[in-house]
């Protein structure tokens, strides 16, 4: 290669060099930036739409509570008992509940799906009104949860509403729902506040329906709605799909932005933040523009210093490194002509000449040298005269013979020592991992034995725990029964004293019917002075009289029953204090039992935790006795190897040649 080429191509890689690092640095940077800016402008985004998504969430699950709330109480004897005045009553505790309706199953229903449908206001649906059609209550009918239909504009008022809907039951029996209409002017409000700087949020029900957007083509109104399916040709259909998910897309307006989702925990609703990306764009083409004027001044300034330094250092060798390189190319053959004119080079081209000289005579007594030993013929001497740090060469190959020699034959002395103590090795190794082996399957059996003793143990403890646990809780109980018995004894005495009261009262009936009887036959006896006109007394008489007579009877009946019912309390009250007695004896005897089961838990949590200890000792012999087994085995394996390597050690050596 000629010398300008060499000074070119130098020049030349350290330019592409520098280059490549400046613009990599750049190009680094940028796409530093570009990540931080993203991850800022994103994360912000993620912020907003939380922000917005838990206003919206925290008004969403007012009303769902509500519509709970409402389906609940439909099924109170006070709902039942008017439920038009129920509907108007909870209409009345939000100012955005529009209408709050109550639609029950009733026999007497005049509608051919038998239900009837209460309304706040007073509304009355007309007779041919079939309620159970209606999405909003076939909806609830179909869930457990609370039922959100999709967003719709009011005919008469002009708001976008929803319905929520509830289903009522009854003894876990479905009886009808509950709905209320609500009003998103709050909510509605709240997202437009969104609109500015052209970031906007949106609302997006369960079904895919846009609620609210800047763009009036696919905000929801009277004559139309629009879907994030249909919208913008799907432009908002990725990030819908999946929560906290940030998409770039194409906005209706034509740039490049940002969108961002979120769900609602209270419904299946999302909300969608929307944020510009003109101030990424316009960061990232500054970061690019200053980036590559940077390079491009510093590639230039770089490479003008480098070729300014470089290039004058081939300038005096030009003519002599044309024919220089023969020699690292081993032309040794090759003279240098001498150059009158230039010292320098006229004394560089004679000590080159005497340099190829020299390096052909050393290199040929090297090359004879190596070749012999090539050929494994160690007896061999280095002959003629090296100067200087040749001299070293060639003390340094007589001495690579000679270490070669005696190495060579040591270690074929060795190699027959090393031949018999690994056979002896070998053999003792095997004795021993056999030994190993059986102590370690008989470690293990132990140790499997003990574990099950063990764990048997723990068993026990759980088991005496267990009754100990069932032990207090029937001794709980037998209290709790003895007091309570105590007081069914208490009772049976005030059960006496008060059938002792109602006898004192049918006495008094008894006494009330015999005078009432007396008076009856005065009454008949005045009657029968009068005559005629005491006739209709005589008849009032006989009516009385036969009253006290049947006053008396039921009397004697109550009295009877009331002696009956005293002679069963009386056995009742025998009967609970046997039984009082029995529990009071249960409970000390319990109490007994639960002292002795304490006794054998802490006999046996002892034996355990002495067990654990057996367990873990024997663990550790146990491995203890694995580890010296796998030694074992790993010096038969190394016996082995040691003594074919010592053999085929032996068969190399002894293809050398040798000195006597």
């Amino acid at each position: 290669m000629k010398l300008e080429e060499l000074n070119y191509n130098v020049n030349k890689k350290v330019n592409q060099l520098v280059k490549r690092i400046i613009y990599g640095l750049c190009i680094l940077a940028g796409l530093i930036v570009f990540v931080i800016i993203s991850y800022y402008t994103v994360s912000s985004n993620k912020e907003n739409v939380k922000l917005y998504g838990s206003k919206i969430d925290n008004t969403m699950s007012e009303k769902v509570a509500f519509i709970n709330t409402i389906a609940t109480g439909a099924s109170s004897e006070t709902a039942k008992a008017d439920y038009s005045k129920y509907v108007d009553k909870m209409v009345e505790l939000y100012d955005d509940v529009s209408a709050v309706y109550v639609c029950v199953k009733q026999e007497d229903a005049i509608y051919k799906d038998g239900i009837m449908t209460y309304m706040s206001g007073g509304w009355v649906p007309e007779a041919d009104f079939i309620v159970s059609e209606r999405e909003w209550y076939s909806g609830a009918e179909a869930t457990d949860d609370v039922y959100v239909s999709e967003p719709y504009v009011d005919e008469q008022t002009g708001n976008i509403c929803i319905t929520l809907s509830k289903a009522i039951y009854e003894d876990k029996t479905f009886v009808g729902v509950a709905g209320l209409d609500m009003y998103m002017n709050d909510l509605v409000s709240l997202i437009e506040d969104s609109y500015r700087n052209g970031n906007y949020i949106f609302l997006v029900s369960g079904k895919g329906t846009i609620l609210t957007h800047p763009n009036k083509e696919i905000a929801l109104s009277a004559e139309k709605s629009s879907t994030v399916s249909d919208a913008l040709n799907g432009a908002y259909k990725d990030v819908y799909k999946k929560e906290q998910a940030t998409k770039v897309i194409r906005d209706y307006k034509g740039g490049l932005k940002f969108a961002v989702s979120d769900k609602m925990k209270s419904t299946d609703w999302t909300v969608v933040a929307v944020i510009p990306m003109t101030g990424l764009l316009i960061v990232i083409a500054i970061t690019i523009l200053l980036s590559a004027a940077f390079s491009v001044g510093m590639t230039k300034l770089l490479k003008f210093q480098l070729s300014s330094g470089i290039s004058p250092m081939f300038a005096p060798l030009k003519e002599l490194a044309l024919n220089v390189s023969k020699i690292s190319d081993g032309e040794l053959d090759y003279s240098f002509q001498v150059d009158e004119h230039s010292r320098e080079v006229n004394a560089l081209s004679l000590a080159l000449n005497e340099t190829i000289k020299k390096l052909q005579y050393y290199i040929s007594g090297i090359t004879n040298t190596v070749t012999a030993i090539s050929e494994k013929n160690l007896d061999f001497e280095v002959e003629g005269e090296y100067a200087g740090d040749y001299e070293n060469i060639k003390k340094a190959l007589s001495g690579i013979l000679s270490v070669l020699n005696e190495s060579f034959s040591e270690i074929n002395k060795q190699s027959a020592v090393l031949l018999e103590d690994s056979d002896q090795l070998s053999a003792t190794s095997e004795s021993v991992a056999t030994t190993a082996s059986l102590q370690n399957n008989a470690v293990q059996n132990l140790f499997q034995e003990i574990k099950s003793l063990a764990e048997n143990m723990e068993n026990i403890v759980e088991a005496a725990e267990s009754i100990k646990d069932n032990g207090n809780i029937a001794n709980e109980r037998l209290a709790i029964g003895n007091t309570e018995m105590g007081k069914l004894v208490e009772a049976m005495d005030d059960i006496m004293s008060c059938y002792g009261e109602i006898a004192e009262f049918v006495t008094e009936i008894n006494s009330i019917a015999s005078n009432t009887n007396l008076l009856a036959l005065n009454a008949s006896i005045e009657a029968a002075r009068a005559g005629e006109s005491g006739r209709g007394f005589s008849v009032v008489a006989d009516e009385i009289s036969e009253l006290s007579a049947q006053s008396s009877q039921s009397a004697a009946r109550i009295s009877n029953v009331i002696n009956h019912s005293l002679e069963s309390v009386e056995k009742g009250k025998e009967l609970v204090e046997r039984t009082a007695k029995t529990l009071s004896d249960s409970a000390q005897y319990s109490a007994g039992n639960t002292e002795m089961v304490d006794e054998i838990v802490n006999s046996v949590e002892t034996q355990k935790s002495s067990m654990d200890e057996i367990v873990a000792n024997i663990q550790e012999i146990s491995e203890m006795v694995e580890n010296n087994a796998a030694s074992a085995q790993e010096n038969t394996a190394v016996s082995i190897n040691l003594r074919e390597s010592a053999q085929s050690l032996r068969d190399t050596i002894a293809q050398f040649q040798l000195k006597k």
